[in-house]
Parts: C-alpha cells; sequence; structure tokens
C-alpha cells in the first residue's frame, strides 16, 4: 500500500513540474536529467544496506569474462528499455495527467498477472480473479467518465462556436 501511494505521489508531482510554467521542467527530458541522478543515489544507498553483497562472488554472473560481458549487455539493454519507458511516462503525464498514467499502470499490471498465469502457469486464484474483474471495471468506469467529459467538452464548444457567429455582442461579453 505505501508502494501504491508513493507511486501515486510521485506522479502527481511530476504532473506538477511537468505542467506548470514557473517550475521551467516542461521538457521531459530536462526533467529526467534533474531527477535521475537523486533517483539513482536513493536507489544505490538502499541497495548497500539491503542487498546481500556478500554473495556477490557466488553467483555466476561475474566469473569469467563472457559472464562478465553478457551480464553488462543485459543491463545496458535493460537499462535502454527503462530509460526509454520512463521517458514515454513523463511526456504521457506531460500531456495527459497522474491519473492517466496510474490508470495505464494498473493495465500493466492485469495484464503482466495475465501472461503470468498464461505464459508461466502460474496458479489463477479467486483474489486474482476479483482483483482482475475490479481493475476492468475500475478501467472502464474511468474511460467512460473520460469519454462523457469529452462529449460534454465538444457540445460545449459546439455550443460557443454557433452562438459567437449568431450573436456578435455575445461574443465580446465572454471575452470581457
Amino acid at each position: 500500500m505505501l508502494a501504491a501511494v508513493m507511486s501515486g505521489f510521485r506522479w502527481c508531482m511530476t504532473q506538477i513540474l511537468l505542467q506548470k510554467e514557473a517550475s521551467g521542467l516542461r521538457n521531459p527530458l530536462m526533467l529526467m536529467s534533474y531527477l535521475t541522478p537523486v533517483m539513482a543515489g536513493a536507489t544505490a544507498v538502499l541497495s548497500l544496506f539491503l542487498d546481500p553483497w556478500h554473495e556477490f562472488r557466488k553467483n555466476n554472473y561475474f566469473n569469467n569474462s563472457w559472464h562478465v560481458a553478457q551480464s553488462c549487455f543485459l543491463m545496458l539493454f535493460g537499462g535502454t528499455l527503462a530509460f526509454f519507458m520512463v521517458l514515454m511516462e513523463y511526456i504521457l503525464v506531460s500531456v495527459t495527467s497522474a491519473v492517466t498514467v496510474t490508470i495505464a499502470g494498473v493495465v500493466k499490471e492485469a495484464v503482466t498477472i495475465l501472461v503470468a498465469v498464461f505464459y508461466f502457469h502460474d496458479e489463477f486464484t479467486w483474489l486474482k480473479g476479483v482483483g482482475l474483474i475490479t481493475i476492468m471495471v475500475g478501467v472502464g468506469l474511468f474511460n467512460w467518465y473520460k469519454y462523457q467529459k469529452l462529449l460534454k467538452d465538444q457540445l460545449d464548444a459546439n455550443d460557443l462556436a454557433r452562438s459567437s457567429t449568431t450573436n456578435l455582442t455575445a461574443k465580446y461579453v465572454i471575452l470581457e
């Protein structure tokens, strides 16, 4: 629960930074250049205290030059994918909202559950089923709400356009 709350807080703060003119961080790449060192430092500190570094010599990922090269390539590939994923998330937040990114994250987790069940043959419990139904209903309601709001905004824009062409005095009243 704490991870979900902190994730929501992170996306809301990101939206505020990206969409506020005064912050000067309207470009997602510029925002990443400020936030990435902070996140990397926090991750490094937590890793030093929480990861089992005494097991580092026992693993087979760095025991010969081939494994070192293979491990470095996999880390570079994963890091590149993560960089572009975060960049796309920041672009999405700058254009839409933190709620939209959170909903997309929830859908991503539902797809992860389905892939785990069908591809990796994980057990599909009733709790996963209830969670999946809850996700689908919630995402459906969110999309319905956004669609209704879009239709209302289009109708309001059409009414405004019609009234401004037929009644020129109303146009000046709105602008004042």
